[in-house]
């Protein structure tokens, strides 16, 4: 099941989308503003699969709380924006968001656009074949190289747990290797783009390493 952070002001708005995601097996969770969000966000941030975030709230904005997100997390975010004035849908993209719907926006759409991002149909789409050193995505073969393949085995092996960089190089290159430890994270970026471009299975843990939820 996905779980989703609803940040948003309007009660009536937050409980409108989770009785409508409720429908398609989605759990949400509430904040009524950037700040409470961003905290929440914090406490949750290894089972939440996507925010969606108003831009217009008190205590903290959602551009502010966004910010501060991105810090720590890669998790997908859609902006909720009332304005339409491009120089609001623009900022909300350039900290960090992933998308952005005008208010006000038809439910099947947001559906649409969540799907789009995260893929909610096909959430266990992902394969490992051992006998061919590679992955399936959707039944299609995904050619790896030997690095790429032997982290995302170690990950399949370590689902939901934080795997840090040093266990990751200990892993894939060998307690003996002495290089820089930024290979694990330019050979995440390669498998990001091959795979997981939505950044739907492989998260970051700021300053520590990353996460395979799956």
């Amino acid at each position: 099941m996905l779980k989703i952070l609803i940040v948003e002001d309007e009660k009536n708005i937050r409980t409108i989308i989770k009785k409508y995601l409720s429908k398609f097996d989605i759990t949400c969770i509430e904040a009524d503003n950037g700040k409470k969000g961003l905290e929440l966000f914090l406490d949750n941030k290894n089972s939440i699969d996507l925010i969606l975030m108003d831009v217009m709230m008190p205590v903290m904005d959602g551009v502010t709380a966004t910010k501060e997100i991105r810090k720590v997390s890669d998790v997908p975010i859609i902006m909720l924006t009332a304005k339409s004035e491009d120089e609001d849908e623009i900022e909300g993209l350039e900290v960090g968001a992933n998308d952005y719907v005008t208010k006000p926006f038809n439910l099947d759409v947001l559906l649409l656009r969540i799907k789009k991002i995260i893929n909610i149909e096909n959430t266990n789409e992902l394969e490992l074949s051992k006998e061919q050193r590679s992955v399936i995505k959707n039944g299609k073969l995904i050619p790896l190289t030997k690095k790429e393949y032997l982290i995302l085995e170690y990950f399949f092996e370590n689902p939901n747990i934080i795997l840090t960089r040093d266990q990751i190089l200990n892993r894939v290159w060998g307690i003996d290797y002495f290089g820089d430890d930024r290979v694990v994270d330019t050979n995440i970026k390669r498998i990001r783009k091959k795979i997981d471009e939505e950044k739907r299975y492989i998260k970051t843990s700021s300053g520590t390493g990353y996460i395979f939820v799956k």
